[in-house]
């Protein structure tokens, strides 16, 4: 997907795909529009197209235009999700992103269908947590994120207007990330 203009309303999608033994799956996650072509009353038409991420260890990142923005028509469009899974059969299904849940787990809102018997199970191993949210409540130009995850996450930045923040992130180990801005921000750090 292109860059968006700025000022629309996105949600962040994020995921982990694995077998139920815990070993992360390979593939990829596309998520295309439906229409392509949405009118912007502040940025006229805006074309959109699909936007992929890799799977990588099992995690994927996507953030993308939330499909009720105020400004934006039609309202009420989707997402085509198209999953491809190594080894698994591929799906896919429609899903709408509204801009109230900035922050969303595809495992935790895609469809499973147990009549068909052949479905994903996305949880981690039993016991481990593969999320942390760190609150920054007092304006910084630099957060210290102390995860404690064991690995470099993924890290979403979200202020406290409910929008994605795009900073520079340094893994510094596999515990810490340091999260800096060009100017003080509070809100919270999403790391997945």
């Amino acid at each position: 997907m292109p860059t968006l203009p700025p000022g629309l309303a996105t949600v962040t999608l994020t995921g982990r795909y694995a077998y139920p033994d815990g070993t992360p799956m390979a593939g990829s996650v596309t998520l295309t529009p439906t229409p392509r072509a949405l009118t912007s009353a502040t940025h006229g038409v805006i074309l959109l197209g699909p936007s992929s991420a890799v799977l990588v260890a099992g995690f994927f990142q996507l953030v993308v235009l939330a499909t009720d923005d105020p400004d934006v028509s039609p309202v009420g469009w989707t997402y085509r999700v198209d999953e491809h899974l190594a080894g698994n059969d591929q799906r896919a299904y429609e899903l709408m992103l509204p801009a109230a849940a900035p922050l969303v787990s595809l495992p935790a809102v895609a469809p499973t269908d147990p009549a068909e018997g052949n479905y994903l199970v996305v949880t981690g191993p039993a016991g481990v947590e593969f999320r942390y949210e760190h609150v920054q409540s007092a304006p910084s130009a630099v957060w210290q994120v102390q995860h404690s995850l064991g690995k470099r996450p993924n890290v979403s930045i979200i202020n406290d207007g409910g929008r994605v923040v795009y900073a520079d992130v340094d893994h510094s180990t596999l515990d810490l990330a340091v999260v800096t801005f060009p100017i003080p921000y509070s809100g919270r750090a999403v790391c997945s």
